[in-house]
């Protein structure tokens, strides 16, 4: 009786834990599809957009330019993004990361302008936002743009 009982409930338990089990969903990669990007972001007070190209669109840039002309673009763009942050932060001006998708910028006279990171002209970028435009700026020389826009 005491065996018989033991093994109910070994197979009881097995039977629960094998009913409670879920397989993980396997997930397709999306490394080759663009990002979606289902909010805009709104800026309306002064800061810089600092945007980086994705994964999605470093491999574009890659199969465009090959991989050597890529990669020392790359590491040239990081390094200059790199500087204009450690520039805006000793600066104290707030910066603000961008993935991609729009961005508004909502003007103090209530214009706007929109700026579509997804567009292919768009790479590593420092968006500069005095509150009355926006400047694109030339990120190899962050601290005459700087005065260019504020000064």
């Amino acid at each position: 009786m005491y065996r018989l009982k033991n093994r109910s409930l070994l197979t009881v338990a097995l039977l629960t834990l094998m009913a409670c089990h879920q397989t993980p969903a396997t997930h397709e990669s999306t490394d080759a599809a663009p990002p979606a990007h289902a909010t805009m972001r709104v800026i309306s007070e002064p800061c810089a957009v600092i945007y980086t190209p994705n994964h999605h669109k470093q491999e574009k840039l890659k199969q465009e330019n090959g991989d050597e002309s890529f990669y020392a673009l790359a590491n040239d763009s990081e390094t200059c993004i790199s500087d204009c942050q450690d520039f805006l932060q000793n600066k104290a001006f707030k910066s603000v990361t961008a993935e991609g998708g729009k961005i508004t910028f909502r003007h103090q006279d209530g214009g706007t302008t929109i700026i579509d990171l997804d567009d292919p002209k768009y790479t590593w970028e420092v968006f500069l936002f005095d509150g009355k435009k926006v400047t694109n700026i030339d990120i190899t020389d962050i601290e005459s743009e700087y005065q260019k826009v504020f000064i």
